[in-house]
């Protein structure tokens, strides 16, 4: 890893960030001590896991939905502005944009979180939600907590920090329009970033941390049918493109999980929920979401759908529309991926870093959509442990996440930001 010239000892750069609370602007020069960044950024995060543990049960406790974040919103941005980060609020809805200066020079960097939550009633536990009906059963409450750590370790080595970090905290997610909208507000316009990065929570074991360099998370498709009678032949014809069961108990997940590690994943599997609604006329509406993991499968998938409906219902018997577009599949940058990855093993090590060919066909992420505007990579973060019981599954009822991981994820993620601002522009 890069060695990086500081101006002062390990044991000062928490005292030594105050001074420089309010400074942004270009980069200056600086006196010099020699200190490795990974080694300091360990200690910061370390310091700053029981507080960022404390923030992440606080949003699970008060969990909002997608475009009604308010209270996790402001509540980001009042940390962001007491680290002294230039800070705009309401981006995209209740997105929150912060912005990092270091003092000297490097690249520009972007970090997304996202922060809403989704429809559930969790099991008891101590910092269960309080909100009936909402629940944080996606990890954002984690995804939060990490970005915060990152804004925390790195604004304390911004008279070390070789470039411009911009923090993007993502409101609506769960309904797939916040990074849509964000964009459109120019949350990466000014300044623009070189490179963008994220994390997802994954049953992974706690510790480790995994990527799909060029594949990712599935897109989305959605089918309407509306056919003569109870819709029970159109709806099996349907759910007959599916080529993958869910597992049916939490604890098959990590089974699930290792069938990723094998050369060739899901890279062509099709994910169908479909479900059917009787209609006045004597008639049935089925509607399907459909995830592949290439979006170039969608125009096969379609033309396929309606080759059987005609050979089975007849053409003129029903009527069939499709979402249009098909929402993208999220596709890391391969250059970026790989060389996070390296940074990853670097700090974690090789053994705790899994490489996969793709990822579960059944999720969905609108982090595809930054990704079509700045090349970069998401990561998954461990965060099951089955000693505890905490499989680590996303939206599933009884997920949880081992907290722990925030400070992995924290240090991880911050040494990725950290050694890609230093690379060569």
């Amino acid at each position: 890893m890069r060695r990086i010239l500081i101006v002062a000892p390990l044991a000062m750069l928490a005292n030594a960030c105050s001074s420089h609370a309010a400074h942004s602007g270009p980069p200056e020069p600086s006196a010099a001590v020699v200190v490795d960044p990974a080694r300091a950024i360990a200690s910061l995060a370390a310091a700053a896991a029981p507080r960022l543990i404390e923030l992440r049960r606080d949003l699970h406790r008060h969990p909002e939905l997608a475009e009604h974040e308010t209270r996790t919103s402001a509540l980001v941005a009042e940390r962001l502005e007491a680290l002294g980060l230039e800070v705009r609020r309401n981006v995209g809805g209740h997105g929150v944009i912060g912005v990092l200066h270091g003092r000297r020079s490097g690249s520009v960097v972007a970090y997304r979180a996202d922060m809403d939550a989704f429809h559930g009633n969790e099991p008891a536990r101590p910092y269960a939600s309080t909100v009936p009906g909402v629940q944080h059963v996606c990890g954002h409450d984690v995804h939060v907590a990490v970005g915060i750590g990152i804004a925390t370790v790195l604004s304390k080595l911004r008279d070390e920090l070789p470039g411009t970090v911009v923090f993007v905290f993502q409101p609506a997610e769960e309904n797939l329009h916040g990074a849509a909208a964000m964009l459109r507000d120019g949350a990466l316009a000014n300044p623009r970033p070189d490179a963008i990065f994220a994390v997802h929570t994954w049953p992974l074991p706690v510790g480790t941390i995994g990527y799909a360099p060029g594949e990712g998370i599935a897109g989305m498709d959605q089918w309407t049918i509306e056919t003569p009678g109870d819709g029970v032949l159109a709806a099996s014809i349907v759910e007959g493109f599916g080529t993958i069961q869910l597992p049916d108990r939490p604890q098959a997940w990590g089974d699930l999980d290792q069938r990723l590690r094998r050369a060739g994943g899901f890279e062509r599997a099709v994910f169908v929920g479909a479900s059917a609604k009787p209609l006045a006329n004597g008639r049935t509406k089925v509607e399907a979401i459909v995830k592949a993991v290439r979006d170039e499968q969608y125009p096969e998938l379609r033309a396929a759908l309606k080759d059987r409906l005609d050979r089975a219902i007849g053409a003129d018997r029903y009527t069939l529309a499709f979402s249009d577009p098909p929402f993208p599949a999220m596709r890391s940058d391969v250059r970026e991926a790989e060389r996070g990855a390296r940074t990853l093993a670097s700090v974690l090590g090789a053994e705790r870093v899994e490489r996969y060919r793709s990822t579960l066909p059944f999720a969905g992420e609108d982090f595809s959509l930054f990704l079509k505007a700045v090349p970069g990579a998401m990561f998954f973060l461990g965060v099951a442990n089955r000693d505890k019981g905490i499989a680590g599954m996303p939206h599933q009822p009884e997920f949880d996440a081992d907290e722990a991981a925030i400070e992995v994820g924290t240090r991880a993620m911050a040494n990725v930001i950290w050694q890609r601002l230093a690379a060569p522009r």
